[in-house]
């Protein structure tokens, strides 16, 4: 009976075990699992990082170039501009707006002045021009005269 009863827990802990290896091994098989998911996310993440870089470097070049285009047309602009009678009656400014033309400043009648902004293409005003075009448009524009009458310059040398 002893025999039977030692076979017995001898077979129990075969059993035991058993299924103990099954066990390391199924948590195994999840841990590859797991494993080859961090890969594949590591993989599409890093694919994600390559397309997101390609597609800031694309918008990145297109805005260059917009930029360029830009520059391009407001040096070419003054020399096809009929607002003005001729080149030398612009002032350029560049910010927040492009020039300031006098109409008829060449000749000897009335002036008129043009606040001129060169967009090119689908660009639009930013706020600050759209700000000084409303100023323009509602007459919000003043003549200011500022006189000098005295200038102290004082000069030390240092030795």
């Amino acid at each position: 009976m002893a025999e039977i009863f030692e076979y017995s827990i001898f077979l129990l802990l075969i059993i035991v075990i058993f299924i103990l290896i099954w066990k390391l091994f199924q948590k195994n098989v999840e841990l590859s699992k797991v494993n080859q998911l961090i890969i594949d996310m590591q993989y599409n993440h890093k694919e994600s990082i390559k397309t997101a870089e390609l597609e800031a470097r694309k918008d990145s070049i297109s805005r260059q170039r917009s930029t360029i285009k830009g520059q391009i047309s407001e040096t070419i602009a003054p020399w096809s501009m009929t607002v003005v009678n001729s080149v030398k009656e612009l002032n350029f400014l560049g910010n927040p707006i492009d020039f300031v033309g006098f109409k008829g400043l060449d000749g000897e009648g009335m002036v008129e002045i043009k606040f001129i902004e060169v967009k090119d293409g689908k660009s639009r005003l930013n706020k600050n021009q759209r700000r000084v075009r409303d100023a323009v448009l509602e007459k919000r524009i003043d003549w200011v005269e500022v006189r000098i009458k005295e200038i102290q310059i004082e000069e030390k040398i240092l030795n």
